[in-house]
């Protein structure tokens, strides 16, 4: 007996590879597992019949029961001598502890290296829609924050007042938040980031924001229902930018549009990351690193995006594989100054496999907010 079979132990709350294996999520741990034959899950009581009827097309449920449990070892050396098999493949982030038990048992457990499933890079017409509606809902949350922005006011000091109080990034981010919760979404650490703080790419932005600096807004929803995220950045300036913001945020949007247009099957991420970068330098804008801080534009120009915020493939120098059509990847330029802040400017691009890619992002560009 040397067959071995795929495994996870996981919740799908917490493994995307989960909830695209079974179709379904719980907030407890449940197992999946496949051979060359057959693909199954094992569910407690407690979740047994929504498994049923929610589990992907081709997955059989099955009870704790059928296989000695709810004594998981128990239940997985049963299941291993059912499949016919000497042990499991499991992926990278599978619990050490359970492993140091099969093995135990005799079982041998080996680790998947790579990705666990590496099709899931690839969406289905459903999944672009889930990713659809998820930046919808972001869209939501960001009309929300320009709302917010132009109820305020100017104070005589440079500060932006809302309501009667000082606007905190914290008060932005709950509107931006609140707005994307009434859609079904689970807002996760969502970036209002102004001034200085905007120099750092995920500073999420606490305190008061003030009047004529940038305000970074990066806001990532997840779906309560599917677990597909959504993800857009927009920057603006309540009151007047500066001259050199106005200039860098020209030449964020200029390389933004570029990377968008380059994006197809058959383009090599790390040439669009690079023709970005170089649309960038060619404005005026250097990237370097000085005794405080990396300065310019020092991220991958973007990600993929799908039941993880960021999974494959990378829009960076490093990745040199060809897209292939189907995926999912944001394209998000950025420039970083610690003296006056940061711009970053990011849509959603799908990669179809036939003709020309498409942005499924609708949100308007504008940098002023008077």
């Amino acid at each position: 007996m040397n067959k071995i079979a795929r495994l996870i132990l996981a919740s799908g709350e917490s493994s995307p590879d989960m909830r695209y294996a079974a179709g379904f999520s719980t907030p407890d741990e449940f197992l999946y597992f496949s051979t060359d034959r057959e693909r199954g899950v094992i569910c407690s009581p407690l979740e047994f019949s929504r498994a049923v009827a929610q589990a992907r097309d081709g997955v059989t449920v099955h009870a704790e029961a059928e296989f000695g449990g709810p004594d998981r070892l128990e239940m997985l050396t049963r299941l291993a001598a059912s499949l016919g098999v000497a042990g499991y493949l499991v992926p990278a982030d599978f619990p050490v502890l359970w492993a140091d038990r099969l093995r135990g048992r005799g079982l041998e457990v080996r680790v998947e290296e790579g990705v666990f499933f590496p099709q899931r890079e690839f969406k289905s017409s459903a999944e672009v829609d889930a990713v659809i509606r998820s930046q919808r809902a972001g869209e939501a949350g960001l009309r929300r924050a320009v709302e917010v922005l132009r109820e305020s006011e100017i104070t005589p000091d440079r500060m932006i007042r809302w309501r009667g109080e000082l606007l905190t990034s914290e008060i932005l981010r709950s509107e931006i938040d609140v707005a994307m919760v009434r859609l079904g979404m689970q807002p996760t650490g969502t970036i209002c980031a102004g001034g200085e703080q905007a120099a750092q790419p995920h500073n999420t932005g606490s305190g008061p924001l003030r009047a004529d600096w940038p305000i970074v807004m990066d806001i990532f929803p997840r779906s309560a229902e599917t677990g597909y995220w959504g993800d857009l950045t927009r920057t603006v300036v309540k009151g007047k930018a500066s001259e050199l913001v106005r200039r860098a945020y020209d030449a964020v949007l200029a390389a933004r549009e570029l990377g968008k247009s380059l994006v197809k099957v058959g383009a090599d991420p790390a040439e669009i990351h690079l023709a970005a970068a170089r649309k960038m330098e060619e404005a005026g804008f250097r990237t370097g690193r000085s005794d405080k801080a990396d300065f310019g534009f020092f991220h991958g120009l973007g990600h993929g995006v799908g039941l993880d915020i960021h999974e494959a493939p990378r829009l960076s120098p490093r990745n040199h594989t060809p897209l292939r059509g189907g995926e999912i990847v944001t394209v998000e330029p950025g420039l970083y100054y610690p003296e006056w802040g940061g711009i970053r400017l990011e849509d959603l691009m799908y990669v179809a496999p036939a003709g020309a890619a498409r942005c499924l992002t609708e949100a308007e560009d504008f940098l002023e907010i008077p």
